[in-house]
């Protein structure tokens, strides 16, 4: 899956895309830092006498011609390499290991190759002018300003194919970046203005010292626009990528789990990146066993197991327990494929399953061809008794709406059992144990026999109050496994 930052038009677009950006950036930037030595030459140099003029004027002519050759020079060189650089995006591809090297060294590399020309220019002015020490040192100081601003400019343009190239890639743990960036900044956008300002007393001779006033209040306002620019070229390339993660995680805090950052950097920003990444993958997976095991289980266990450490065992409750078990299935799956099997079963669980979840019971468990179904644990239902009754009564027709209209018998308990978690520490399951779920069970094969295939227990029908009206007496029952009759309840045939 290719990162956010990736664009709509697809990679090719975006490497030509790239290229020019950079070229632009560097024409900009390099471009603002020639009008600066232009200023300063002019600044250093008066131009109020013959020989001043003179001087300005063989400056601006070296000057345009060298910044012509650089042009024709550079551009086409950088450009072929950024090319080069960045093929593999162009191709739509992952990149080697070198071609990632390669394409996280880009700005680097570009910066350097401007930095190489300006202190061509800091030679080659210093060469020309008679006041050599002066004219170098500025040039190279602005140069190297000019530079750590491009770096900072191309490093935050060359991120989304970043994003595209540490795609899936491992990050040194032991690399920083935001120390070194501020440090820097700082040292360019506060520390070289400074020393600039405490030489100009001591570079300058005795006689020009009393007029040196201008050029320190220039070298001033210099120095603080051009600080201001490279501390907040620096703080942005700290404070985007760390605002993408802040929105990021407000989007995780409204239950959006697909939201995935681009990893942009290699130190400790992209560790961040890639951390939130990792984060939001385990709470998608956390969320999908959740919801796995809540199917598994049903939802009302699964809660309550994850909010607290089940421990073997149970609690004492009053239960109603429905035990639904399908008719002639035997004779069914004689007659049938495994898989048509299987579709009839899911068919028959799944209608079950709606109907019970529809009273608020849970279905504890599929065997085989029958379902057992609780209601009153293992959250607290005073009505239980009255939900089961009520799933119970709707079910025969549910089924009946099925394909093949499969028919089922139903019996219904309401007693005492103990609700909780049975097993061993390794594995264990939570289920309802007592003589109630035997009732149900045995309750359910008489149900088969008769005509409305339903029968309730009169302790469930007691229970249940006014919602047990439609239901009929049947009599006193043998069960199986019971030494003494069981009074039970049965709704009428409806045909």
């Amino acid at each position: 899956m290719e990162p956010p930052l990736a664009p709509r038009y697809g990679r090719p677009v975006q490497a030509r895309a790239t290229v020019r950006g950079v070229l632009v950036l560097q024409v900009l930037a390099n471009g603002a830092g020639a009008a600066l030595v232009v200023a300063y030459l002019s600044l250093l140099i008066p131009a109020s006498t013959p020989t001043g003029a003179r001087e300005v004027g063989i400056n601006l002519i070296v000057f345009g011609i060298y910044l012509t050759v650089t042009v024709l020079v550079a551009v086409p060189i950088n450009a072929v390499i950024l090319a080069r650089g960045v093929n593999w995006v162009r191709e739509g591809r992952d990149p080697s290991f070198m071609e990632r090297v390669n394409t996280l060294g880009l700005p680097l590399s570009q910066t350097i190759s401007a930095f190489v020309v300006w202190i061509g220019a800091a030679i080659a002015f210093g060469v020309l002018n008679e006041d050599r020490g002066r004219v170098s040192l500025g040039i190279a100081l602005a140069g190297l300003v000019t530079c750590v601003l491009l770096y900072q400019l191309l490093d935050r343009h060359f991120r989304p194919i970043f994003a595209l190239a540490l795609v899936d890639a491992p990050l040194p743990r032991r690399w920083r970046e935001i120390q070194p960036r501020l440090m820097l900044a700082w040292l360019l956008g506060s520390a070289v203005p400074l020393i600039s300002i405490g030489l100009v007393p001591i570079a300058l001779p005795d006689g020009e010292l009393a007029d040196s006033g201008v050029r320190i209040t220039v070298l001033v306002v210099s120095g603080v626009v051009a600080g201001g620019f490279i501390m907040r070229a620096a703080a942005r390339s700290v404070a985007v990528p760390v605002d993408e993660v802040r929105r990021a995680m407000y989007r995780v805090e409204d239950g959006d789990l697909d939201v995935q950052l681009p990893v942009t950097n290699i130190g400790e920003i992209g560790r961040l990146q890639l951390g939130f990444n990792g984060m939001v993958a385990g709470l998608r997976e956390r969320r999908r066993i959740e919801d796995l095991f809540g199917r598994q289980v049903g939802a009302d266990v699964a809660r309550e197991a994850l909010g607290r450490d089940p421990e073997l065992g149970g609690e004492e409750r009053e239960v109603t327990v429905l035990f639904v078990d399908l008719e002639g299935f035997t004779a069914f799956t004689e007659q049938h494929s495994p898989a048509e099997v299987v579709d009839e079963l899911n068919r028959f669980f799944g209608a079950v399953l709606r109907e019970v979840m529809r009273q608020g019971g849970w279905v504890n468990k599929f065997e085989g061809d029958a379902a057992l179904c609780i209601f009153g644990a293992p959250a607290d239902q005073p009505d239980h008794a009255a939900r089961a009754l009520r799933a119970a009564a709707t079910l025969p027709r549910v089924l009946s709406e099925l394909p093949d209209a499969p028919r089922a018998g139903i019996g219904v308990a309401t007693g005492t059992a103990i609700a909780g978690h049975i097993g061993t520490p390794e594995r264990y399951e939570y289920t309802v144990i007592g003589d109630t779920v035997n009732v149900a069970s045995r309750l359910t094969d008489l149900a088969k026999q008769r005509h409305g295939r339903v029968l309730a227990t009169a302790a469930t029908v007691e229970a249940a109050g006014q919602a047990a009206r439609d239901w009929v007496e049947a009599g006193s029952l043998s069960v199986k496994g019971r030494r003494a009759p069981l009074d039970v309840f049965e709704l009428p045939d409806e045909g």
